[in-house]
């Protein structure tokens, strides 16, 4: 039944649309892009369960991606399918498998997104970390290629299915947002919600979501079944430095706090940028603290190359850390 209705809202949504568009000028635009990013590191896990003590190469989540919209000022449609493309040995099983494909409208009404997608409890996390998908220990205290650093939850990682979100327009800096999102695999249907909100004036934001899972399954990822999670965040910005924080609760079979804090330094005229992040986790197997830094140059404005290191010392005993040397290339082609 919940299916249905998510089916009907959009079909509703979509057949609104043409009417809306035809006020004025519309304008096609479609986007091609892709990011090759890789790093040879040296992982030092010793004493970790399947710890590893070696350099490695790794692909850091190379992507290709497709995105197009159809509008004017008032209103606009857009869809946007993003994929893998990784570099190394993965390439033979993971290339080209889909990561993200979602759709949705926009104007002075707000923002509705549907399909399989970043939810909006994850995106604060993700926006505020200048290290994820690259080499470093990661929310579990481990060495990962992706995703998100240490001192952010599990929750701030992977995509979301069958997901609706809404976000208000600004509201003298206010901005409200909604989801929802269920699971297909059986009848039931249960049902995941969540539910935040943001304000921004000047270079400030300060914000919260709240996310809840379903009796038997666990829609939203990283958070346990019949569990919930809840993050407060705060950035400041300037055209030369800018600042964030995270505070997580989360369950996923006990409750553990997340405590996420970055800075990062844009030195322009070095075309260099100096992030550092601190984490700290208080329960579970990766309880600890961890710290991670890194230099940036810009080669080009598409392209750079980093050294980084990152280091936790969790509450089990183990110290491990990553140093790491890669380089990011960027390319888009848009078409109006």
């Amino acid at each position: 039944m919940k299916k249905k209705i998510l089916s009907l809202l959009c079909l509703v949504m979509v057949w609104a649309l043409p009417s809306t568009l035809q006020a004025e000028e519309t304008k096609p635009s479609v986007t091609v892009y892709g990011n090759l990013r890789y790093s040879f590191n040296y992982v030092d896990e010793d004493g970790l369960p399947d710890g590893i003590e070696r350099w490695r190469g790794t692909d850091n989540v190379s992507r290709f991606g497709i995105k197009g919209s159809y509008g004017n000022e008032d209103v606009k449609a857009f869809v946007h399918l993003q994929v893998g493309a990784p570099s190394d040995w993965d390439a033979g099983s993971d290339g080209f498998n889909q990561r993200f494909f979602f759709g949705g409208f926009q104007g002075g009404f707000g923002k509705v997104t549907y399909g399989r997608m970043t939810n909006a409890y994850k995106f604060p996390g993700y926006a505020l970390d200048p290290f994820y998908d690259l080499s470093r220990i990661n929310s579990g205290g481990r060495f990962a290629g992706g995703g998100a650093s240490y001192g952010l939850s599990p929750a701030t990682n992977g995509f979301t299915d069958n997901s609706l979100q809404y976000v208000t327009p600004d509201l003298s800096g206010f901005k409200l947002l909604g989801g929802i999102a269920f699971d297909d695999s059986n009848d039931d249907n249960e049902l995941a919600y969540l539910a935040g909100g943001s304000y921004t004036t000047g270079g400030f934001t300060l914000g919260g979501v709240y996310a809840d899972n379903p009796t038997n399954v666990g829609v939203y990822p990283g958070i346990g079944v019949d569990g919930e999670a809840i993050r407060a965040y705060a950035t400041y910005k300037t055209d030369g430095w800018k600042v964030g924080a995270s505070y997580e609760n989360v369950s996923n079979g006990m409750d553990v706090s997340y405590y996420y804090l970055t800075g990062t330094a844009m030195l322009k005229e070095a075309k260099t940028d100096l992030s550092l992040s601190l984490g700290m986790v208080d329960d579970g197997a990766s309880e600890g603290m961890g710290i991670t830094g890194g230099v940036f140059h810009h080669l080009l404005d598409n392209a750079q190359v980093y050294a980084m290191a990152s280091y936790a010392d969790l509450e089990s005993d183990y110290a491990p850390y990553v140093l790491s040397v890669g380089a990011i290339y960027n390319f888009s082609y848009t078409a109006n």
